[in-house]
């Protein structure tokens, strides 16, 4: 069962996204707010996360875009971390945490 999810994405030496997902408490707290989530947004970030590999590798640059998003589940951290180089449905983990600012 998971914990906690946590995301940071750095543009370069910008961080422009840090958040944690306190998935039992149903809440996100995303750049220093506090949002509300369902289970819908749960679930889906958990599924996307599933498919993921751990390692996409590293482009060279500096203002090259950075994730690393660690899922807290017990005692087990597992980590995935890309830089300027991606997972398939990347973008839709930025569209979910987008969306609680709408």
């Amino acid at each position: 069962m998971v914990d906690a999810i946590e995301i940071i994405i750095n543009n370069g030496a910008l961080v422009q996204t840090s958040a944690l997902i306190a998935y039992k408490q149903k809440v996100c707290y995303l750049n220093e707010k506090k949002y509300e989530v369902d289970d819908s947004f749960l679930e889906e970030f958990v599924r996307i996360l599933s498919q993921w590999k751990n390692e996409y590798g590293t482009k060279s640059g500096i203002d090259v875009e950075e994730f690393k998003v660690t899922v807290y589940s017990g005692k087990r951290e597992d980590v995935f971390h890309g830089k300027g180089i991606f997972p398939d449905n990347y973008s839709r983990i930025k569209e979910l945490l987008g969306g609680l600012n709408g």
